[in-house]
C-alpha cells in the first residue's frame, strides 16, 4: 500500500513539474486598467510605446523601457532632469520623435509624429498591438484621443491626474506590466519606501511635524491642499499638513504665509522647484516666513507621477524626522522580481517539501 501511495505522490510531482511551463507558454496575456477605467488586454508586453506627458515618459524610463519609446512630447525632451538624458540622446539621433504635444501649440506635429512611426514603411509602431499613453485633463486629451481612434489605434490608455502618492504606485505598476509583463524592482522599491516610513513612524511614535507645500503661480505664493500631489506626499511621509482646508476647492490656494508660520513656529515649508530655482522668488518667500519655518527645496520631477516621487517622499521624511530617517533612499534588500520560470520553481519547491512530508508521515504510520 505504501509503495502505491509513494508512486502516486511521485506522479503528482512529475505532473506539477510539466504543467505550469506548458500553461505559461500559452499565457492569456496582460489585462490592465487605465486611470479612467478603460480595460486594455494585451497579448504580452508592448514592443513599442508612445508617451504623452512628462510623468508617463519618466515612468516608462524608470521601469527600464526607454528603448521602447517611439514618440514622446517635447516637454519631456526639454526637461533637464538627468532621467531624460538617455531620451534626449535618442531624440537627437532620430530614434525617438518628440516634436509636438497635446496642446494647441504642438498638436499638429504630434499627430504627424504618431502617423509617421505607425506607417509600416517609415516606422515600427503597430497600431493593433502596441500602446499609447496619454496624460492630462479631458479637454487636452480630447485633442488627440478621438483622432487616434479614428485612425485605428487600438490600445489607448489615459490618465487625467494623480494626486495621491499611493496612486502613483498603482500607476507605476500598471506601466511596468504593460512594458515588461511584470512589476520590476524599482516599482517595488517605491512601495517599500512608503511602507518603511510608515512602519518606522509607528514604532517611534513621534509628534507629527507641522509642514506645508508652497508654490508660486499667478504672481502669488500658494499652499498645498487636498488634490495636491506634494501635499499628499507630506502626509505619506508622516507630516501634519497645516494647509489642508476643506473650504478651499482648489488643490493650491493663496494664504498669508507670515500668519501661517507664526501660528505654527518651527514648521517646514517644502518649496516647489519653481520657487527655489528663482532667487527673486526665494528671497520673497524667505522675507514672508522669516525664521519661523525651515525651507526645504523640492525637485520638479518629484512633484509628478513618476518613480522619482519616492525620492521626494524620503527627503520629506528625513527633513521632518531627522532622528529617525537619514542617509540614502532605502531599497528592498533582494531583487524580488520573479519571471514565469522562477515562480514555477518556487512553487515546485514548496510542493516538493509538502509531498515529502506527507510521504514520511504515511511511511511512519503503523
Amino acid at each position: 500500500m505504501k509503495t502505491v501511495i509513494a508512486a502516486a505522490l511521485v506522479s503528482i510531482l512529475l505532473a506539477m513539474a510539466v504543467t505550469p511551463l506548458a500553461d505559461d507558454s500559452d499565457a492569456a496575456g496582460i489585462i490592465v486598467t487605465d486611470g479612467i477605467g478603460n480595460v486594455i488586454t494585451l497579448d504580452g508586453p508592448t514592443d513599442r510605446i508612445i508617451t504623452m506627458g512628462t510623468g508617463i515618459t519618466a515612468t516608462v524610463i524608470g521601469v527600464g523601457a526607454l528603448d521602447k519609446i517611439s514618440v514622446c512630447d517635447n516637454y519631456a525632451y526639454r526637461n533637464t532632469d538627468p532621467i531624460f538624458d538617455g531620451l534626449r540622446a535618442l531624440v537627437n539621433e532620430g530614434k525617438v520623435l518628440a516634436g509636438g504635444n497635446i496642446y494647441s501649440s504642438g498638436i499638429d506635429q504630434l499627430k504627424k509624429d504618431i502617423i509617421y512611426v505607425s506607417d509600416p514603411d517609415t516606422g515600427n509602431f503597430d497600431i493593433d498591438s502596441d500602446v499609447i499613453v496619454v496624460t492630462g485633463s479631458e479637454t487636452y486629451r480630447n485633442n488627440i484621443v478621438p483622432y487616434l481612434r479614428d485612425n485605428g489605434f487600438r490600445n489607448i490608455m489615459q490618465w487625467s491626474d494623480i494626486t495621491e502618492y499611493a496612486d502613483i504606485i498603482g500607476f507605476a505598476k500598471t506601466i511596468s506590466m504593460v512594458c515588461n509583463g511584470k512589476v520590476v524592482k524599482p516599482v517595488e522599491d517605491m512601495e517599500y519606501i512608503s511602507d518603511y516610513v510608515k512602519e518606522e513612524l509607528a514604532k517611534e511614535s513621534p509628534t507629527p511635524k507641522d509642514a506645508f507645500y508652497v508654490t508660486f503661480s499667478a504672481n502669488v505664493f500658494k499652499v498645498g491642499n487636498k488634490g495636491s500631489l506634494a501635499n499628499s506626499m507630506i502626509m505619506a511621509a508622516g507630516g501634519n499638513s497645516i494647509t489642508l482646508d476643506p473650504s478651499q476647492s482648489a488643490s493650491t490656494y493663496e494664504t498669508n504665509l507670515t500668519n501661517l508660520v507664526s501660528e505654527h513656529p518651527g514648521c517646514i515649508a517644502f518649496a516647489d522647484n519653481s520657487v527655489v530655482s528663482d532667487q527673486d522668488k526665494l528671497k520673497m518667500l524667505e522675507a514672508q516666513i522669516g525664521d519661523k519655518a525651515t525651507i526645504v527645496p523640492l525637485q520638479s520631477i518629484w512633484n509628478n507621477y513618476t518613480l522619482k516621487s519616492s525620492e521626494g517622499l524620503w527627503t520629506m521624511a528625513c527633513a521632518m524626522y531627522p532622528d529617525i530617517f537619514e542617509g540614502d533612499v532605502p531599497t528592498t534588500d533582494t531583487d524580488t522580481e520573479l519571471g514565469a520560470v522562477e515562480y514555477f520553481l518556487a512553487g515546485l519547491g514548496t510542493a516538493l517539501v509538502a509531498i515529502i512530508g506527507s510521504y514520511i508521515f504515511i511511511w511512519r504510520r503503523p
